[in-house]
């Protein structure tokens, strides 16, 4: 039986496409997971990894894309993408707080300085954080390598 750390970053590369490698190159596995915990009640994130873990067609898309429609599990899993993405936490609908709970820190926010500049959006758009990062004069101006037209 695979950690929940391990667990997490097995849904987390089959929900954003990314590889666990370069998600956990990141660093920000643990800090997401404690983030999860604090927001969320830690059964939550369980019945996420136990419905990916158990799917039988894990790892396919069918068991990201059958969780990302169920109404309980769902708005979670798409706050997961977007730390994973933007490094941000988006306060989840009030239906589902009202089934489930608020939380003081479920709020949309961002999780940390480290989180932003970790943000898998970066990649995606062949570029740097913004006033996190040295590029140098005039990098803005350049257009990215590497875009497919």
């Amino acid at each position: 039986m695979a950690s929940r750390p391990q667990s997490f970053l097995e849904f987390s590369a089959a929900l954003t496409g990314f590889s666990q490698v370069l998600l956990r190159g990141t660093g920000m596995t643990e800090t997401y997971l404690h983030e999860i915990d604090t927001i969320v009640p830690p059964r939550m994130l369980d019945a996420i990894l136990a419905a990916f873990q158990h799917s039988p067609d894990n790892p396919g898309g069918s068991a990201v894309e059958a969780i990302l429609g169920d109404p309980e599990l769902g708005p979670v899993a798409r706050n997961i993408a977007l730390l994973w993405y933007c490094g941000t936490w988006t306060a989840l609908p009030d239906s589902w707080r009202a089934t489930h709970g608020a939380a003081a820190a479920d709020t949309t926010h961002v999780v940390s300085a480290a989180a932003y500049q970790a943000g898998l959006q970066w990649s995606v758009v062949g570029a740097h954080p913004a006033g996190a990062r040295q590029q140098g004069f005039g990098a803005w101006a350049v257009e990215p390598e590497n875009i497919a037209s």
